[in-house]
């Protein structure tokens, strides 16, 4: 997670229904929504989360 407000921090996102990628506010009452609703996805019932690094990273060592 990077930019933080205090009630939330800026992520990377995924909808679980269609695997579309956009930046989301993770909040601390556990919700996730998009950061601006232009960069979500279309889904009819969206179910937002935030990307876990493990997904992205694979475990490698990146160095």
């Amino acid at each position: 997670m990077t930019q933080s407000d205090g009630d939330r921090e800026k992520a990377a996102g995924i909808c679980a229904n269609c695997g579309e990628l956009f930046t989301v506010w993770a909040c601390r009452d556990g919700t996730v929504r998009p950061v601006s609703p232009h960069n979500a996805c279309s889904c009819d019932d969206p179910s937002y989360r935030v990307v876990d690094e493990a997904e992205v990273f694979d475990g490698r060592d990146l160095i």
